[in-house]
């Protein structure tokens, strides 16, 4: 891969900034507490590891009364990483406030099986199985509160431009230097990526847009300017999704256009900066 390959290519990717993310070494990652927001009050707990998926369906039977399914070993269908199932279960087992707990007189039921689909990152159809009826529900990922991921970043992105004109701007890019990000009450954010170009020369990129939360997973759309050497050098839209946060960083999955390619699509990731002295 060539390193700040083309300075202007190499800046317009640099638009990526907040990149690969949400992700398993498998697919996406679906973990998250996923609902029908016109039906609150029952859902599915899905923690993913790799390309296995444990699921917990809080639901209600005959009689309004709570009712609760595990699906242990929810795996791809064949090859898929967005199409997943397996065995539904019931339990029962000893009593919660009884003293100590004995797992073996944990009694686990076959009572059907749990299919999920999943249209994009955000999106799922459910369709599960109890004692022969069937269910089948759209359910999204519920979302409480927003992240919050100002701060100072050092990390860098790989990118491939494609449909570009000139054509040898398509290609392999890879960038790395500081990153700000500045999310503001109303989660307006304000990125800036400052690097150094193939001919070493001082670099900025400024990439604006609103956040959005789904569940764990975050996106930002907008637009983004560079320059180079304080020359205005190349401008264009972009869309950050699945963008995962944690107390060391972020990452997310990048993809955009400028006047120069008709696609950038890559992966970005920073690590948060320690304070200098």
């Amino acid at each position: 891969m060539k390193i700040l390959h083309r300075a202007l290519a190499a800046l317009a990717a640099a638009a990526a900034l907040a990149m690969p993310a949400y992700a398993t070494t498998y697919s996406v990652d679906y973990t998250d507490l996923w609902y029908n927001p016109n039906e609150s009050g029952w859902g599915l707990n899905l923690i993913q590891q790799g390309q296995t998926m444990f699921g917990t369906l809080f639901v209600y039977g005959v009689g309004t009364t709570a009712q609760w399914f595990v699906a242990s070993d929810i795996e791809p269908v064949g090859t898929s990483t967005t199409q997943f199932s397996g065995q539904l279960f019931q339990t029962s087992g000893p009593y919660f406030a009884a003293p100590g707990f004995d797992p073996n007189q944990v009694r686990p039921v076959t009572v059907g099986t749990i299919g999920l689909t999943f249209t994009d990152a955000n999106t799922a159809i459910l369709i599960y199985t109890v004692n022969g009826q069937q269910v089948t529900k759209t359910v999204t990922r519920q979302t409480w509160r927003n992240d919050n991921l100002s701060g100072t970043y050092i990390g860098g992105l790989t990118a491939i431009g494609s449909s570009c004109n000139p054509s040898d701007y398509a290609g392999p890019i890879l960038i790395f230097g500081e990153l700000t990000l500045a999310q503001s009450s109303n989660n307006q954010v304000t990125m800036n990526v400052q690097f150094t170009s193939s001919a070493n020369q001082a670099s900025q990129c400024t990439y604006q847009g609103p956040y959005t939360q789904a569940g764990r997973s975050g996106s930002i759309s907008g637009t983004y300017a560079c320059n180079i050497n304080g020359q205005s050098a190349n401008a264009g839209s972009f869309t950050v999704s699945r963008i995962q946060s944690s107390l060391d960083g972020f990452m997310g999955h990048f993809n955009g256009q400028d006047q120069y390619c008709a696609s950038y699509d890559g992966q970005f990731g920073g690590v948060l900066d320690v304070p200098l002295p």
